[in-house]
């Protein structure tokens, strides 16, 4: 096999994979050089809790043998990706970045852990999440803040900040997440990143140290949106583990040839669009724009119960991240970070009517975004009212889940993508919201304005 450029470190790993599979590039060199640039980056960045050298190594010559036998397993054989410190790995540590778990070291893999490993990939470590994945900063107390890759002053996003840092910075072609309350979304959006939720139900969350019960989601982010849908496919699927999941098949990307002529998109202006910063409102008429000259038909939507939304989240949040902790946040609650302290006190406050009256009132907020998606094939909206905030800013962090916390609570599929920058340089990212389990849909509409713009091709200069 030949020795990898240096450049291709950015490289979509739909790209690499061929190249990979007719044996042009090396898996070996391959985990080297992202092994390398981790080792170049991480001090800038705060990516990593633990890093897996000798394990990438090992995966790589493995899967280098294979490929070699003709043995190949599929697209992300021989990638290099990351683990959000939430998802279980057999044998190494899991700290979800918080004191409590700092030892911890799980003894099974998370299920898709497990079928990302089973695929072929090469584990280069564990990465960070704000603690216990309750924030939007990834400032951890405990292992230090993450940074963001466009400039070390902001916030990478989270709670999945690490995998987004790692993946804009090309240490890593893909990095697993988790997302309550839009804990995907937000680092792809202040990384400048793809990032899917998807449908509550689709991808097993086995595994993965729950924030939210009911609210939790597992899914991938990328560079490009058809790398996430080839990642969405492998994490998928019915998992006897997970009495939430669904046995369907996975969800693939629908193929628009180009052209979204007959689209429909839906722009709900009385929620999504209100006090939103004006890089983030000039990007998101851009891409509107974009989209009206590729055929797409643009409308206004209504979604009555949407200002409701936020509030019967937190109620469901509070009440189950509570009862999660109850046992820590009673015998070690100096242990915790004080924002997260905080929200777990509050929790304990809440009336148990509290929680159940809002577990009624979500159907509501669902059956209007059922209603509104009715008659058209998605909602284009932007993923956070601003971009990255600077670091410290936590209030300004506090808001970044505004917009991305609804469909948690509806549980819908939505696709976090790039569509701007600011002028200061930072990423703006769109969400394209679709229909319970139509990932494919919002996969295939972002896939053809990706194509169509070059946003996904800008890296940060770090």
């Amino acid at each position: 096999m030949k020795t990898i450029n240096p450049q291709l470190s950015y490289a979509p790993i739909h790209e690499l994979a061929q190249q990979i599979e007719a044996r042009q590039i090396s898996p070996v060199e391959l985990a080297e050089a992202s092994i390398e640039r981790a080792a170049s980056l991480n001090p800038k960045l705060n990516a990593f809790v633990t890093m897996t050298v000798e394990l990438a190594l090992a995966e790589a010559r493995q899967a280098e043998d294979e490929i070699m036998r003709g043995a190949y397993r599929g697209p992300l054989h021989g990638i290099p990706i990351v683990h959000k410190d939430l998802y279980y790995t057999k044998g190494i540590r899991t700290t979800c970045s918080s004191k409590i778990l700092a030892d911890f070291v799980p003894d099974h893999d998370a299920t898709t852990v497990a079928k990302l490993h089973a695929a072929g990939s090469v584990l280069l470590g564990k990465v960070q999440t704000h603690e216990f994945a309750c924030g939007a900063s990834t400032n951890s107390p405990h292992f230090g803040p993450c940074l963001n890759p466009w400039n070390t002053d902001h916030v990478p996003g989270g709670s999945s900040g690490g995998s987004g840092a790692a993946v804009a910075a090309g240490i890593a072609y893909m990095g697993t997440g988790s997302d309550t309350g839009g804990s995907i979304r937000i680092p792809a959006a202040c990384c400048g990143v793809v990032g899917i939720k998807p449908t509550y139900g689709r991808v097993s969350k086995h595994g993965v140290f729950p924030m939210v019960w009911s609210l939790d989601h597992a899914g991938p982010l990328t560079r490009s949106v058809k790398d996430a849908s080839i990642c969405l496919d492998i994490m998928s699927g019915f998992d006897a583990k997970d009495e939430s999941t669904v046995d369907l098949p996975a969800p693939g990307m629908r193929e628009y040839n180009g052209s979204l002529k007959g689209v429909k998109l839906g722009i709900p202006a009385d929620f999504y669009y209100e006090n939103i910063s004006a890089d983030v409102e000039a990007a998101l008429h851009a891409a509107m724009a974009k989209f009206k000259e590729l055929g797409a038909e643009i409308v206004e939507v209504k979604l009555p119960m949407i200002h409701r939304a936020q509030g019967i989240a937190m109620a469901i949040c509070l009440g189950e991240l509570s009862a999660i902790h109850e046992e820590w946040i009673a015998t070690r609650p100096q242990d915790y970070g004080p924002d997260v302290r905080l929200m777990l006190e509050s929790g304990k406050d809440l009336p148990a009517s509290a929680y159940l009256q809002a577990q009624r009132a979500r159907h509501l907020v669902v059956q209007d975004y059922l209603d509104a998606l009715s008659g058209i094939d998605a909602l284009l909206t932007p993923t956070t009212p601003t971009t990255a905030p600077r670091s410290g800013d936590f209030d300004a962090s506090l808001q970044l889940a505004r917009l991305t916390m609804p469909t948690n609570l509806t549980g819908l599929p939505s696709l976090s993508m790039p569509c701007g920058f600011s002028p200061a340089g930072l990423p703006v990212n769109m969400q394209l919201i679709g229909r319970p389990f139509e990932e494919a849909t919002i996969l295939g509409i972002g896939n053809v304005y990706e194509q169509n713009t070059d946003w996904h091709t800008r890296h940060p200069s770090i």
